[in-house]
């Protein structure tokens, strides 16, 4: 036996094997960041919430598989926040020079911390 059939299991494709993986990777993910109370620990921006509590406006600039990870945060973050969420493709947010105000806060998603367009 293979290791690449060892660590596929009794899935006939990773794909497969990455869907049924799903729950409990985002349980995973969630861990630590909901707790017991209800209350939402978000440490990667916590730093910058007196920040985000003035601007006037979210823009999130991401591309590819983190671009739709931000189609899914963007409710979220209106109805915390109570500000709008505008989302821009990387390639897009360069080519066209996006207005930017002194006001706004940029989030920049990237999934592997990597990406050329959001560096």
């Amino acid at each position: 036996m293979e290791l690449q059939q060892i660590m596929k299991g009794n899935f006939k494709t990773f794909m497969q094997k990455e869907i049924f993986e799903q729950p409990e990777s985002v349980v995973n993910t969630m861990r630590g960041r909901v707790l017991p109370s209800g209350e939402v620990v978000l440490g990667g921006i916590k730093d910058y919430v007196a920040d985000i509590k003035r601007c006037r406006r979210l823009i999130m600039v991401a591309c590819g598989t983190s671009y739709n990870s931000a189609i899914a945060c963007r409710q979220i973050l209106e109805e915390l926040s109570e500000l709008p969420v505008v989302l821009e493709l990387a390639s897009d947010f360069l080519d066209r020079k996006t207005p930017i105000f002194r006001d706004d806060v940029c989030i920049f998603v990237s999934q592997s911390g990597e990406t050329a367009d959001t560096l």
